[in-house]
């Protein structure tokens, strides 16, 4: 087993003095990465490693970088911590993700050491750009929409794209799912799939264009709607995830509208005409299925609720992941395989009417962002107070006529 020994460059001295004035004891601390998973897969060490270690009760993160292989860092305040890690990587003409992180890691002592555990992934042409999960005061949540970004500089076509939550666990996170088959750590599983339709070349995404699934591609600043008081209309989306007209508990007429329907392939457990996320958070996947979906097989978890039942999503098959939490307690209990996420997070409350964008890392010489892809949540994304479909001037796909009409 190959380790590198990670220098945490933690601001060492800052820290030590702070404690120094105020009595509070510190100590020094090891991180290992264990790079066994991309040797494998014969991927190189990277030079560095861009290390983050963070203590989500109390709302400190000391970021640090790998020095020679190996260095100690001092300073640290003894407590419970998230390490995570994370490169990037060119080989064979392809760049890697590599990444990984240990969550609950008790650093109590001198000399306490965590090892990480990484692996890499392909970097993805589609990205998750902003989510609005959260909704508005008066219980209104029917504004949610999901928009994906092409952050390449390549032509891909989203045809055959699947969105969908994952399952992982109880509600309270008190039991985490255990799945009867062979290689279940191969595989992601998930209860409600909505699969855009096309022959393959239908709906072609420009380097720096958008697109967004929209729960219900309507107004919701309407008055008869939010109250006025959604921030959203999203009228201009491309797609959105409902199956036909039909009229909500609440009495509330879902119309069908211009946006594109997509096609609902699977669905394990009630059943309802459109799809409705956790306004709490979850944890969300865009992939491009590698065989075609049945609904139907479903696996129960071998210590199942009610809600341990799904079907499975090979990880090799996933473009693009992203976590949200509820709050900060719920970074001790992640679904998500490291490998596409190595963090999470979370807004301030349930209808609240913010959303989470991720952040742009730089912009090429013909204006088109490059936004911030280290399959890691935390340090990708940022909440928004305003939530704004195509936030930072993202292009519209040309095949969407209905736009602003």
């Amino acid at each position: 087993m190959k380790h590198s020994v990670i220098t945490l460059m933690v601001l060492a001295a800052l820290a030590a003095a702070g404690c120094q004035k105020t009595g509070t004891k510190t100590i020094s601390i090891n991180v290992k990465v264990d790079e066994t998973n991309i040797a494998a897969a014969g991927i190189k060490s990277p030079e560095s490693y861009d290390v983050t270690i963070s203590n989500f009760a109390t709302g400190t993160a000391i970021e640090a970088k790998t020095e020679n292989g190996l260095a100690t860092a001092t300073g640290i305040v003894p407590g419970v911590y998230t390490v995570t890690v994370s490169a990037t990587q060119n080989e064979g003409g392809f760049t890697y993700t590599i990444a990984g992180s240990e969550s609950n890691a008790s650093l109590l002592a001198d000399g306490d050491e965590v090892t990480v555990k990484v692996d890499a992934v392909k970097e993805a042409a589609l990205v998750f750009k902003e989510i609005y999960y959260t909704g508005v005061k008066d219980f209104y949540f029917r504004d949610q929409f999901y928009e994906i970004y092409n952050n390449s500089t390549e032509v891909v076509y989203a045809d055959s794209l699947c969105i969908a939550e994952t399952v992982y666990a109880s509600a309270d996170k008190s039991i985490i799912y255990e799945w009867p088959i062979e290689n279940a750590d191969k595989y992601v599983f998930v209860k409600v799939v909505w699969q855009i339709q096309g022959d393959g070349h239908t709906y072609p995404i420009k380097p720096g264009e958008s697109f967004v699934i929209s729960q219900w591609a309507t107004n919701h600043k309407a008055e008869s709607l939010s109250k006025g008081v959604s921030p959203v209309d999203l009228t201009g989306a491309e797609f959105e995830a409902i199956e036909k007209e039909s009229t909500a508990p609440s009495g509330l007429v879902l119309t069908d509208n211009p946006a594109i329907n997509m096609k609902k392939v699977i669905q394990a457990g009630y059943s309802m005409p459109q799809w409705l996320t956790s306004v709490s958070g979850s944890q969300y996947i865009i992939f491009k299925p590698s065989k075609p979906l049945k609904n139907e097989d479903f696996i129960t978890a071998t210590n199942a609720d009610y809600n341990g039942v799904g079907r499975e999503v090979l990880i090799s098959d996933v473009i693009d992941a992203v976590q949200t939490v509820s709050d900060e307690t719920g970074m001790n209990v992640l679904g998500l395989p490291k490998v596409l996420d190595a963090g999470a997070i979370w807004c301030s409350g349930l209808y609240v009417g913010e959303s989470i964008a991720r952040k742009i890392k730089e912009t090429r010489p013909d204006g088109t962002n490059v936004y911030q892809d280290s399959n890691n949540t935390t340090n990708d994304f940022e909440v928004k107070k305003d939530p704004q479909v195509r936030r930072y001037d993202a292009k519209v796909p040309s095949w969407n006529t209905w736009i602003n009409k």
